[in-house]
């Protein structure tokens, strides 16, 4: 008999989605697949040579640490600096992390006791709620994320939470904080002592045209933000990321990681720490730049494409997801889509305030974009 936790647990999104595009391979058919954020573009060539040279290295095969390497933590500092202006201290307010879901997922069991609340935002990444909030047998307090909002929380909703969970830029809506937003978020974490505010900031590099992210550090030191080099070097498969923020709150991950996991293969974490060395203050390395350029041009023409068929669509300058209104109810559309061979996520995947949305990953090439277009037309 398994844990009762695990019968509040609906089925993971994605794996389901896997389930059906398996399938549809299995019997011959052509799966152009925009469900799962997993990029199709390769690691920077940088990053892999990175990483088979410190293969090589004469530790690399040691455990690592659950803080994770001491040079490796230098190195992120060294980079928040140049990227955000941030200070952090290497010893005290940074831990690797085995890529941002399991960060945000340690980091739920370092402070969420039974009955505890959860703010967590819907639609969003199903780890607030289901992978901190359900997994530590906390309650879940949904903060909705509408059109008539921006996708921004109601701050008051998270009145006498454990934990508060936001993430800009956002999955799956593309949302960007406005300036308001993020000063209301600094006097909630600086009044709310009782509240650990957690910004998930995974798409921090993963932007277009004239916008750059700020880390929610820039605004406050009472919070943490967890941060993953999956999206931008098209490094899903590597798990490798970092939490920084206030000392504490790293202490508490640190020891909570110190029973679970032994650290991040050394080897990926000195790659990711060269990786984060090719930024120049605010410009981002030259294969960064590139990587931005094919996402900006599959955004711009699926955004059009999409609005050509008549779909409400939200326009963002962020995130490889595409966020789009496609009626009162997005299950018809989803499975015509699947029909023809097509994979969208149904927004209400995210949570219920995604009913009637869907959200595209332009994790395809544009050929293949433009392919998946003409057959949902």
């Amino acid at each position: 008999m398994t844990a009762t936790r695990l019968t509040r647990l609906p089925e993971y999104l994605f794996a389901d989605l896997e389930k059906k595009i398996s399938e549809k391979t299995a019997a011959g058919r052509d799966v152009i697949n925009l469900g799962i954020g997993d990029p199709d573009l390769p690691p920077p060539d940088s990053f892999t040579k990175s990483l088979q040279l410190h293969a090589a290295d004469s530790d690399a095969h040691f455990y690592s640490s659950s803080r994770g390497d001491a040079g490796v933590r230098k190195a992120i500092a060294k980079y928040f600096k140049g990227r955000f202006g941030v200070e952090l201290d290497p010893d005290s307010q940074i831990c690797v992390v085995l890529g941002g879901k399991e960060g945000l997922s340690s980091l739920g069991r370092a402070f969420v006791n039974p009955g505890d609340m959860v703010a967590a935002p819907s639609p969003a990444y199903p780890v607030y709620a289901q992978g901190v909030a359900t997994l530590c047998d906390g309650k879940v307090q949904t903060m909705p994320l509408t059109r008539e909002n921006g996708f921004l929380p109601d701050l008051n909703l998270a009145e006498g939470a454990r934990m508060l969970f936001v993430n800009y830029p956002n999955n799956p809506t593309g949302a960007i904080a406005t300036e308001f937003f993020w000063q209301s978020l600094q006097d909630f974490a600086d009044t709310h002592p009782e509240t650990v505010v957690c910004h998930d900031h995974a798409y921090s590099e993963m932007t277009f045209g004239d916008y750059v992210a700020p880390s929610f550090l820039q605004y406050t030191k009472n919070a943490v933000e967890m941060h993953s080099l999956s999206k931008v070097f098209n490094a899903t498969g590597f798990r490798i990321g970092f939490c920084v923020g206030r000392a504490d709150y790293i202490a508490a991950l640190v020891k909570a990681k110190s029973q679970i996991d032994s650290g991040a293969p050394l080897m990926i974490q000195r790659a990711m720490a060269d990786g984060l060395a090719g930024y120049r203050g605010t410009e981002p390395p030259r294969e960064v730049v590139e990587i931005r350029k094919i996402y900006g041009e599959r955004r711009a023409y699926a955004e059009k494409a999409l609005r050509e068929l008549g779909l409400d669509v939200i326009e963002s300058p962020a995130t490889f997801y595409v966020w789009a209104k496609v009626g009162e109810d997005e299950l018809p559309f989803v499975q015509r889509a699947l029909d023809h061979d097509v994979v969208v996520t149904p927004g209400r995947g995210f949570g219920q305030e995604g009913v009637g949305y869907i959200r595209l990953a332009l994790t395809q090439s544009l050929d293949r974009i433009k392919l998946a277009m003409q057959r949902l037309g």
